[in-house]
C-alpha cells in the first residue's frame, strides 16, 4: 500500500528533467505543424495585402517596363519562397510524426490503464489536443488525465531505445 501510495504521489508532482526532454521532444511535431500553419497564414497575408498586384502577363509581347509589374513578381518569388518553406515542414512534420508514433507504439496496451495511458499520450502529442480536450475525449478528471500521461511518459522512458533518442536529442538542442 505503501508502495502505491509513494508512485501516485510521484505522478502528482513536476516531470523530472528526462521527462520533462521527453515531453519536449515529443511536442516537436505540435510545433511543426504550427509554424506550417503560420507560415500559410504568411502566404495568405501577403496575397491579400497585394491582391490588386497583378502578375506579369507573359505573352511573349514586349512592353516598357512598369514599376508594378517588379514588385508583383519580387512577391511572387517570396510567397514561392514561403511554398518550400511549407513544403519543407510538411515533410518534417511527417517523419517526426513517424517517429513519435514508433515511440508511442512502445507503450504497452495489455491493461484497461495502459490502454488510457497511451490514448491520452496520442491524443496529447498526435492529435496535438489542449487538456481539455483530453479529459473529454478520455472521460476523465484533469488530474486522473495528468496521471495516466505522466505514467505513459515514466513508462516510456523504461525503454533504452527512448533514452538513446533523447540522448541524441539532447545533443541537438
Amino acid at each position: 500500500m505503501k508502495k502505491q501510495r509513494k508512485q501516485m504521489r510521484e505522478f502528482d508532482e513536476r516531470l523530472s528533467d528526462e521527462a520533462e526532454l521527453l515531453n519536449q521532444y515529443l511536442f516537436q511535431y505540435r510545433d511543426c505543424i504550427a509554424k506550417k500553419k503560420s507560415l500559410e497564414r504568411r502566404k495568405d497575408e501577403i496575397r491579400r495585402e497585394f491582391s490588386p498586384l497583378k502578375s506579369p502577363n507573359l505573352d511573349g509581347m514586349p512592353r516598357g517596363s512598369a514599376s508594378g509589374d517588379g514588385v508583383a513578381v519580387s512577391l511572387l518569388i517570396r510567397i514561392d519562397e514561403i511554398d518550400e518553406k511549407i513544403v519543407e515542414q510538411m515533410n518534417r512534420a511527417s517523419k517526426l510524426l513517424s517517429d513519435i508514433m514508433n515511440i508511442i507504439d512502445l507503450l504497452p496496451e495489455s491493461t484497461p490503464e495502459e490502454n488510457l495511458s497511451k490514448a491520452i499520450i496520442e491524443n496529447r502529442y498526435i492529435d496535438r489536443m489542449g487538456w481539455d480536450r483530453v479529459c473529454r475525449e478520455n472521460h476523465c478528471s484533469r488530474s486522473k488525465t495528468s496521471r495516466y500521461w505522466k505514467k505513459g511518459l515514466y513508462t516510456l522512458l523504461e525503454f533504452k531505445k527512448v533514452k538513446k533518442i533523447l540522448a541524441d536529442f539532447y545533443r541537438e538542442v
